[in-house]
């Protein structure tokens, strides 16, 4: 064998004679280097061939991510759209109303626009890569719920406001219980049967006898039937501080404690009492306090105001 070298005996068959290769160190130092590095390389590729297709189902979850981002923070986007609506129409009704409260209810969504909010939201999302979609969505919605709860609250608010509105307009004496020649006003005036100046609380409507006389807002019947100078007389209890009378009628077509709506008959025009012709004695209270009757009334079509003189025919 020659020197510095190895010899290797390959066998072709059983009885066939071994042959004899001699290869000297050298060659086998370099044979061994280039297996080496071949598998160095194919180590290397194995590597970057799993990494790359890690990197790939990574960009697919980013993809899908970003997919789920985009549809929900079009959704997101949406959604604070119709809330942005239903929040500035809140604000005009409350102002329509007079029950501008907005500076007592802070704004629940930052000021400046929900979509660079968005669009910050989604770009950290992608860029932190997992876990982030859900965070980001459970904390927009709990924004957008906590939005929805102060948009409830406050047509709460106004649908209470609204209710004492038209509680106080239904209670509110804002049309007269007949039509008619007007022949005494409210405040002083010489009383027809003793010649002296006095004072008028209501006002007296002179009109054909068994006219119907309407009841001018909703209430409850507090005392139906004779009452001295007063005739057959209709006291009404409206709530909100206001009570309404009408005497001298002829017939009455309603008992204490009665519910009645405006514009319903409860009695009939007559001269019962104290007077000098068929008409109606109407008065209003205002916390126990009379007050004009015209200052209420926003229909006073088809009434005729007779100009006071001393002899004025009805009291």
């Amino acid at each position: 064998m020659a020197k510095g070298s190895y010899t290797i005996l390959v066998l072709s068959d059983a009885a066939s004679a071994p042959r004899k290769l001699h290869i000297s160190t050298s060659v086998v130092g370099v044979l061994a280097s280039v297996a080496a590095f071949v598998l160095i390389g194919f180590s290397f590729f194995v590597y970057e061939y799993v990494n790359l297709n890690v990197r790939l189902l990574e960009l697919k979850q980013l993809r899908r991510e970003a997919g789920e981002h985009n549809v929900v923070a079009e959704k997101m986007r949406r959604l604070e759209g119709e809330i942005s609506k239903v929040r500035e129409l809140d604000q005009r009704v409350r102002v329509a109303i007079g029950l501008d409260k907005s500076e007592a209810r802070p704004a629940i969504l930052a000021q400046g626009g929900a979509d660079v909010d968005i669009r910050n939201a989604l770009q950290d999302a992608v860029g932190q890569r997992t876990g982030r979609l859900m965070d980001w969505v459970v904390g927009d919605l709990t924004t957008l719920a906590q939005e929805i709860a102060s948009r409830e609250q406050s047509l709460r608010e106004l649908q209470t406001h609204l209710n004492k509105q038209t509680a106080a307009l239904a209670a509110t004496p804002t049309i007269l219980p007949v039509k008619g020649l007007v022949t005494a006003g409210y405040g002083y005036r010489k009383s027809p049967f003793t010649g002296k100046r006095e004072f008028h609380e209501g006002m007296d409507i002179a009109a054909p006898h068994g006219t119907p006389v309407v009841a001018t807002a909703d209430g409850i019947v507090r005392f139906a039937g004779p009452a001295g100078s007063y005739g057959n007389v209709v006291f009404l209890d409206h709530g909100h501080g206001f009570a309404t009378a009408y005497g001298h009628n002829s017939t009455i077509r309603v008992r204490a404690r009665q519910q009645v709506r405006r514009g319903e008959i409860i009695a009939y025009v007559g001269n019962t009492g104290r007077t000098t012709g068929p008409h109606v004695h109407y008065e209003i209270h205002l916390d126990g306090v009379a007050s004009n009757p015209l200052k209420y009334a926003v229909d006073n079509t088809g009434m005729t105001f007779a100009v006071a003189t001393e002899s004025d025919s009805s009291t």
